[in-house]
């Protein structure tokens, strides 16, 4: 109780915007042990320490908090990398160009920062930030083109921005990393609009998936008249996720030729995720409530103006909660209808899911029972992997695995004997999931709150899955067991950014 009344004490001390040098000894003490619990042992005490060093806001303060970006603990780490939002100093702001911060020898400070520095609130200069963009490190690389978005969007770009252009120009065109390419043709979009129009319409017939998916987005969010014929293209690619991005970009036109594109794209695409994905866009469009069956939305179709935009009716949302707010009840897994015929059920095996409930029964063998269910129940038609996580990811198989009767008993027996225990590392779990190019959904159960991996805050992961998700479509849906209200928004939250759903669910239920 004591370490807390004193955390609070030195966050309040921050708070007031108390010095640390003169002649002032009590703020100087109250300093003195800010530093020294951010090298304490306990990791909550350190994430305390972290985010008052950085309502404190010196500048050695503030270098006490470059320090936390390379702490071990996803934690320490993740809060130091979202307190980066808090720099106003223009003088600090400087430091994450240099060795503390982009050019630091630890990769784990260098792509903390090269994320979170679309985070200050003070402009930056854009020559310089271009000097730092290059494809040796192409993690780093592309969490620094998203920074540079939000610096765009936010009007926090000084100097020649041109070099900033020219610098995210060269990375797009490379094409020695498709991820990075992809994304550098997203930022193009933020600082370089015609160029990146220009660019997205080349990109459209490119060999690499991930850049046709960017072209997409890029058409999609600048809204050009040429969009059209665009989208349409991409809406018949030969990738899946390609073909979701299209149908995306004609919902962002929105008109009743683009309505029509998709009602088209529902009658003839064969794949289960982007079917339901097409009746998603069109309920909420229409604020109808049908389904896979394209008739009547062709007839709705039929009877909207020629021109104009389509106006955006009331229907279910990515959350899985209908129009009147209730959550939606179906058959599949734990109460969530399986919408693909490629997916991944990936599950929290963290602490929650061994601890008895009220009736003696353990979630872990409950989960089995409904997974048992939920397997059986699958087409032969359908690949799925499993992944449960603790500290690292546990997965049945590297790949999808076609749902045949051995395939699913063997799945079935693995899952069963699994009884591994630890800190639920949502995040890896989730990119190794993402990487199998098959994968068009993740369908994850959890109580809702990661505890390990390099990132366990919920507002980042779904920054950095949500960025991902627009060169990699994967939807994530969610389904959520005794989950605080604030990471049931969070999940809600992603699967809005990626097109999936979640829902809440009670497993002492049937």
């Amino acid at each position: 109780m004591w370490s807390l009344l004193c955390g609070a004490w030195l966050v309040a001390m921050a708070s007031e915007g108390v010095g640390v040098r003169g002649g002032d000894r009590e703020a100087r003490a109250a300093y003195e042990a800010l530093v020294a619990q951010v090298r304490d042992r306990e990791p909550d005490k350190r994430r305390t320490a972290v985010r008052a060093l950085a309502e404190w806001g010196s500048a050695e303060a503030w270098r006490e908090v470059f320090c936390a970006l390379g702490d071990g603990e996803s934690k320490v780490g993740d809060a130091a990398q979202e307190s980066l939002g808090r720099i106003v100093d223009p003088r600090v702001a400087v430091e994450l160009l240099g060795n503390a911060g982009l050019g630091s020898k630890d990769d784990r400070v260098a792509r903390r920062v090269a994320e979170g520095m679309g985070r200050v609130q003070v402009p930056l200069d854009a020559e310089r930030i271009a000097r730092e963009l290059s494809s040796r490190d192409a993690e780093r690389t592309r969490l620094l083109l998203g920074s540079v978005e939000r610096l765009a969007r936010a009007q926090r770009l000084n100097g020649r921005v041109e070099r900033l252009v020219d610098a995210v120009e060269r990375l797009e065109r490379s094409g020695s990393d498709p991820l990075v390419s992809a994304t550098a043709l997203c930022t193009l979009a933020e600082i370089a609009p015609e160029l990146a129009h220009r660019r997205a319409n080349e990109a459209l017939r490119d060999s690499a998936p991930a850049r046709r998916c960017a072209a997409g987005f890029v058409l999609a969010r600048l809204k050009s008249p040429d969009a059209m014929s665009g989208a349409l293209l991409l809406a018949r690619d030969r990738e899946p996720g390609v073909r979701l991005r299209g149908v995306e970009c004609l919902d962002a036109i929105g008109t009743r030729a683009s309505m029509l594109a998709i009602v088209a794209r529902l009658a003839d695409e064969p794949r289960m995720r982007l079917r339901w994905r097409s009746v998603e866009l069109l309920q909420r469009t229409s604020g109808l409530k049908h389904r896979l069956d394209p008739r009547p939305w062709q007839l709705w179709v039929d009877g909207l103006p020629e021109g104009g935009v389509v106006r955006r009716g009331l229907a279910t949302d990515a959350s899985g909660r209908g129009a009147d707010g209730q959550v939606t009840r179906a058959s599949g897994f734990a109460g969530l209808s399986l919408q693909s015929d490629r997916v991944t059920f990936l599950f929290d095996f963290s602490g929650s899911m061994w601890m008895p409930m009220e009736d003696g029964r353990v979630p872990k063998d409950i989960v089995t029972d409904k997974l048992r269910l939920a397997l059986e129940a699958l087409p032969e038609t359908t690949a799925f992997n499993l992944i449960p996580y603790t500290n690292v990811p546990i997965p049945w198989s590297p790949s999808l695995r076609p749902a045949r009767r051995k395939d699913i008993a063997e799945a079935l027996e693995w899952f069963a004997r699994c009884r591994e225990k630890g800190r639920g590392n949502f995040y890896d779990a989730a990119r190794l999931a993402w990487m199998d190019p098959d994968v068009d959904t993740l369908v994850v159960l959890t109580d809702g709150v990661p505890t390990g991996g390099v990132h366990s805050d919920m507002d980042l992961i779904v920054s950095l899955l949500g960025d991902l998700a627009r060169i990699r479509p994967v939807l994530v849906d969610s389904i959520l067991v005794d989950s605080p209200p604030g990471a049931a928004r969070r999940w809600r939250e992603l699967s809005a950014r990626t097109g999936g759903r979640s829902i809440e669910v009670d497993l002492a239920q049937p």
